[in-house]
């Protein structure tokens, strides 16, 4: 028997004589997540500004997915400073990307959507719980700092396949499709940035380390 596939499949060895027959591995439903390593650091030290400016309006604040630290009530997007234009059109141009890398090259457009964020700050012993963010279709978060001594702090994204993450009674037999059922962490780091679909359900670990883990999160939505 011989195996194919895109990424280089099993061989399998059978006993001299036996037909060999010819199959294939199609991997289905894969999840998309967008790493850009170089967002626009360029744009951070006002964004740091404009969120301790903000954390002085106790007003403007709200507790939802965080536990401890700090979560603006409000769109970011809607502040006018000059710094969230920028920024706006920094990450319009990110999830326009990320959109047309699935089309083919004659299919490639811009799209007419909206952007509605709010700002983060975590501290030592903050994290956010499992949430996903209904209403939209693509998520994000940016990092504007990351503490250089951060132990913790990851982004977890759950494996969303239903059923299949519950499959672990099977004595002696290993399921490599299953995974370990524990989701896929993704370190923070200062100017990083992350799109997904807004139905992946994801957590924030919880930190240790000095300073301020300040990230901003927005979702792309109908217009």
């Amino acid at each position: 028997m011989s195996t194919q596939n895109q990424q280089n499949g099993p061989a399998s060895t059978l006993a001299e004589g036996v037909p060999r027959i010819k199959v294939s591995l199609t991997p289905m439903f894969a999840t998309w997540v967008y790493l850009c390593e170089d967002g626009p650091k360029h744009l951070n030290q006002r964004l740091e500004e404009l969120a301790h400016q903000l954390m002085q309006d106790n007003s403007n604040a709200i507790q939802r997915t965080n536990h401890g630290g700090w979560h603006y009530a409000f769109d970011l997007f809607k502040v006018e400073e000059p710094v969230v234009a920028e920024f706006r059109d920094q990450m319009e141009q990110h999830v326009q990307a990320f959109l047309n890398h699935f089309r083919s090259d004659g299919n490639k457009k811009k799209d007419s959507f909206c952007l509605k964020g709010w700002i983060n700050v975590n501290r030592a012993g903050d994290h956010n719980v499992l949430h996903c963010h209904p209403g939209s279709f693509v998520s994000a978060t940016y990092y504007v700092k990351v503490p250089t001594d951060i132990k913790g702090g990851e982004i977890v994204f759950r494996d969303p396949r239903g059923p299949a993450v519950a499959m672990y009674e099977t004595p002696g037999i290993e399921l490599p499709w299953v995974g370990s059922g524990m989701g896929v962490p993704f370190s923070p780091a200062t100017g990083h940035l992350l799109l997904f679909p807004a139905w992946l359900e994801h957590r924030v670990e919880r930190f240790e380390g000095s300073g301020e883990r300040i990230s901003i999160a927005f979702n792309a939505c109908n217009p």
